[in-house]
């Protein structure tokens, strides 16, 4: 699988689903910032340890990241690892009248 999203400028990135499980993120940025669970690109999207994986699988959360660092010049990317059969938990409340 492979899908292609746009950062706030109109850059692409292009997400792969790597054989592993794991997705792989790349594209044209000029700097990214990263560091204790964070990847964030130049224009986004910003990628966070605990997050869902929006835009992609919503029912995954990312587990860990690991920064690429073999990028050519002007490319950044990291690899996402991710949580499979996230369960959404209802926001439903018991409430009882009085």
């Amino acid at each position: 699988m492979v899908k292609k999203i746009k950062s706030r400028y109109g850059d692409e990135r292009i997400i792969t689903l790597l054989e592993d499980g794991s997705y792989k993120v790349e594209g044209r940025s000029l700097y990214s910032r990263f560091g204790d669970g964070l990847f964030d690109f130049e224009g986004g999207p910003c990628f966070i340890v605990g997050d869902r994986l929006l835009n992609v699988e919503d029912d995954v959360i990312i587990e860990s990241i690991k920064v690429l660092h073999d990028t050519p010049e002007g490319v950044a990317g990291c690899i996402l690892y991710v949580k499979e059969n996230y369960v959404k938990v209802s926001k439903k409340f018991n409430r009882k009248n009085k």
